[in-house]
This record gives structure tokens, C-alpha cells and sequence, in this order.
């Protein structure tokens, strides 16, 4: 059993990207999962933006 971090986004093993935003907490396999990662983020943050504004 592995004990490092997984992918954050598919949790496959041996996470190369890290995330600057959360590098503690969020590891990514590739690109395309990192930028998966970081559209849900931006998905999330203008809906708290909307839920503060509204």
C-alpha cells in the first residue's frame, strides 16, 4: 500500500503536478486532470462569488 498522495482528480498513482494554489492538498497525474481541477475550482468560486453578491 502506497502512503503518498493520490490524484486528485482520477486518484491514480504517482501524482506529478501540483497544485500552486493548495500544494499541500491537491496533486494531479497530468495536465489534463490539472486543468479539470482548476475548472471546478473556477466553477466554484463564482458560484460562492454569486451566493456573497446575491
Amino acid at each position: 500500500m502506497r502512503a503518498e498522495p493520490r490524484c486528485a482528480q482520477c486518484d491514480s498513482e504517482d501524482p506529478k503536478v501540483i497544485s500552486l494554489r493548495n500544494p499541500a492538498g491537491e496533486r494531479y497525474c497530468g495536465r489534463l486532470c490539472f486543468y479539470k481541477g482548476q475548472e471546478e475550482f473556477v466553477r466554484w468560486l463564482r458560484r460562492a462569488n454569486a451566493e456573497v453578491a446575491s
